[in-house]
């Protein structure tokens, strides 16, 4: 919510950028543009975007564009409200093209992201640092600090930001539906149900707080409660379709495979953007990996993957490949899993991507081949891979990434029947990647410590959500618990 002070700040910053000695008086980032009007679109967008209402908030940043083409922080708002990659790489290109004629807040804020999309971590954090001493008071600066933290999984970090947020603003409903997600990764679900519904009564007219609230009812396995929330939310919205998606959601843990694909089939039917439409196929193939319908699911990746070449998105026909070449080593079939994998690499080097896109994807090629290595016992091979991998992310410094290197190490470890060192390896990957889980239980089941692995494949069978990794290993896990 827009303070009187922040409004007059814009008004002032309409015809000038303020010198940088005077930023730390100014308790939000001020917003350049050149017309009241793009400025008035603008902010009704990003209220739209906070609220996860994404092709609104994109029509809204489209008409501030229109109003005023120089306006930095509508393209790099519209670069994350759907469209694709290209559409997100124009504008966010186009933002950063611009960040020299915008406030220091707006230019760190552009900066930020793009270290984020170029995946220098270091370079993230240092920035979001000078955001923070800069703009203390500001709210979405605390929010943005607490997004960070969140998506490394330091939880606690990120709820002292959320939470600050709130203390600056108590209306500020955005941060609230990111702490109910917060204390609910912490499992502190009265909090969340708490935040959740001040969300909810900030947002009345909005289906969000309904969904947020229904998906941790569906974390907490009131599946027929949890639809119901969805079904509120849908009743705001019908086109609301990350409402839909969730009542699919709710079908996959409860057994019927088959009604989850017709809640699906209705989000891609109703999605208003391309990303919602690859998000309904993922889901329809991840569907059909927890049903052991392996084939099955490669077609459903053949969809997606004939969709992104009709779209011309590229790196979407690159990820198809990969997931396959994922879900086949992971069933047993790595003959055909390489082969899957190598068209990711082919298309990777006949890329004309941006260079710092590039190189993401080359990352990801290399965490790829020191799998399909280890999954195809060619340990010798995988072994030189991994320290061709730790040197890149040593240079990279990208916890996404570190977190990935520890779980691939850790397999090849594994593998290699050093279950010690493997454990070693696991323990700084993703702990809640039911991937990382799972292996981390049959490292400790070979020591045997068969408490210990229990423990892990007991997290696995108690998840509720949904994600390819659970697909993969959740029944295996229930059936080492019975063992």
């Amino acid at each position: 919510m827009k303070t009187a002070k922040c409004a007059s700040i814009i008004l002032w910053i309409m015809f000038f950028v303020l010198p940088v000695n005077l930023l730390a008086q100014v308790k939000e980032i001020p917003i350049t543009s050149s017309s009241k009007e793009a400025l008035d679109f603008f902010l009704m967008g990003r209220d739209k975007s906070e609220n996860f209402e994404t092709a609104a908030a994109a029509e809204l940043f489209d008409k501030a564009i229109q109003k005023d083409p120089e306006f930095a922080m509508a393209y790099l708002l519209r670069s994350f409200s759907g469209g694709g990659y290209n559409v997100y790489r124009q504008n966010l290109d186009k933002a950063i093209s611009l960040a020299g004629k915008v406030s220091e807040g707006e230019k760190l804020t552009i900066k930020y992201a793009q270290a984020s999309a170029d995946g220098k971590g270091q370079e993230q954090k240092e920035i979001l640092d000078q955001l923070l001493k800069l703009f203390p008071s500001d709210k979405r600066v605390q929010e943005t600090a607490g997004a960070y933290y969140y998506s490394i999984n330091d939880y606690k970090n990120a709820l002292v930001h959320y939470s600050r947020s709130t203390e600056l603003d108590p209306k500020y409903a955005s941060a609230y539906n990111m702490i109910g997600y917060t204390q609910s990764a912490l499992n502190n679900f009265k909090e969340a149900e708490k935040a959740f519904q001040t969300y909810t009564k900030l947002t009345p007219n909005s289906p969000n707080g309904y969904d947020s609230y229904a998906e941790l009812l569906l974390k907490m396995g009131k599946y027929d409660e949890s639809i119901a929330q969805y079904k509120k939310a849908l009743e705001i919205n019908p086109a609301f379709s990350f409402s839909i998606a969730g009542i699919g959601n709710n079908y996959i843990f409860k057994g019927d495979y088959a009604t989850a694909r017709k809640y699906y089939q209705e989000y891609f039917d109703k999605a208003s953007t391309i990303n919602n439409k690859f998000g309904a196929l993922f889901l329809k193939a991840t569907s059909y990996v927890y049903e052991g319908k392996i084939a099955d699911a490669i077609k459903a990746f053949d969809e997606y993957s004939a969709l992104a070449e009709k779209e011309n998105l590229a790196p979407n026909v690159i990820w198809s490949y990969a997931y396959q070449g994922f879900i086949l080593c992971e069933n047993g079939n790595p003959t055909e899993g390489i082969k899957k994998y190598e068209k990711a690499f082919d298309l990777i080097s006949k890329s004309n991507f941006p260079e710092s896109d590039k190189e993401n994807l080359e990352m990801n090629a290399m965490f790829w081949r020191l799998y399909y290595l280890t999954v195809n016992n060619e340990l010798d091979k995988a072994s030189a891979e991994a320290e061709k991998c730790k040197q890149k992310v040593a240079d990279r410094k990208n916890p996404g990434e570190e977190m990935a290197l520890g779980l691939f190490i850790g397999f090849l470890e594994f593998k290699k029947g050093n279950y010690d060192k493997a454990i070693q390896h696991f323990a700084k990957a993703d702990q809640e990647d039911p991937v990382n889980l799972y292996y981390t239980g049959l490292a400790l089941s070979k020591k045997g410590d068969k408490q210990g692995a229990s423990k892990q494949f007991e997290k696995i069978s108690k998840n509720n959500i949904n994600s390819m990794s659970l697909a993969l290993v959740r029944k295996r896990a229930m059936d080492e618990l019975k063992k």
